[in-house]
């Protein structure tokens, strides 16, 4: 039992050093949500993530945007791009989780480096395709 314990809070360490890892991208979320929720926007928190789903008025105006996630806040268009895009957003979730807030530069990186080369600023980051599952070196 005193195993267990000791695993139990080295577990809790870890985690709550992920989120102080990660609290600088959170913070920003958090700051881009919150005129949002000012304007009638709903805010969950799920499996360990602030989940913000912006209000109609404004979900009307955004047909290109489906979700962004900053560090463990996921900002979504409505509450159905909130549920499609989920898992794809969890993968950023755990890239910011390794990355900390070197995941912003790094992100603009990639995707500068995929123009340079001639390739989608978007679709072919790096992180982006690790999301959508079709990096290899992800497998």
């Amino acid at each position: 039992m005193g195993i267990f314990l000791k695993n139990e809070s080295l577990g809790r360490i870890r985690l709550w050093g992920i989120y102080l890892w990660v609290l600088p991208a959170s913070t920003c979320g958090a700051i881009l949500a919150l005129p949002l929720l000012v304007l009638g926007g709903n805010v969950a928190w799920f499996d360990g993530v602030w989940e913000v789903c912006a209000p109609r008025s404004i979900a009307r105006l955004s047909h290109r945007f489906g979700a962004i996630t900053f560090g463990h806040v996921v900002i979504a268009r409505d509450a159905a791009q909130m549920a499609a895009l989920r898992e794809h957003e969890r993968v950023h979730v755990r890239q910011y989780a390794r990355w900390g807030i070197l995941f912003f530069p790094l992100y603009l990186g990639s995707s500068c480096w995929q123009v340079l080369r001639g390739r989608r600023f978007y679709r072919d980051n790096h992180f982006e395709r690790e999301a959508y599952g079709d990096d290899p070196a992800a497998r």
